[in-house]
């Protein structure tokens, strides 16, 4: 039965990632690909894929993953409640972003 749920719930990440994506103007085949689609999150969110090494750093790798949820949820227009389900039921959160009516805006980078 864990596994079941484990399987699913992967299912669910690759699938709103892939919608995501899509919604991001990117190809949705690049949200299957393991560390070349964080690459390619950091590299629309950031303006720099190679800030994904960040998450290699002990402790400051929960701040960023953090950041880096917010800060996607932020770039689909969502706030407050959203971004803590972003942040903590993730795989749920991504289905919703990616089968709603939420329009992708890229952020500015500084």
């Amino acid at each position: 039965m864990d596994q079941f749920i484990s399987y699913a719930l992967s299912i669910a990440s690759l699938v709103g990632l892939w919608f995501v994506f899509k919604k991001m103007g990117r190809e949705g085949w690049e949200a299957i690909i393991p560390f070349y689609n964080i690459f390619v999150l950091f590299e629309e969110l950031y303006g720099k894929g190679a800030k994904m090494f960040l998450l290699l750093i002990p402790f400051y790798n929960i701040y960023v993953a953090i950041k880096m949820e917010i800060d996607l949820g932020r770039a689909f227009g969502k706030s407050g409640a959203f971004l803590w389900g972003l942040i903590l039921v993730t795989p749920v959160f991504l289905c919703i972003l990616a089968f709603s009516d939420a329009q992708y805006t890229k952020p500015q980078i500084a």
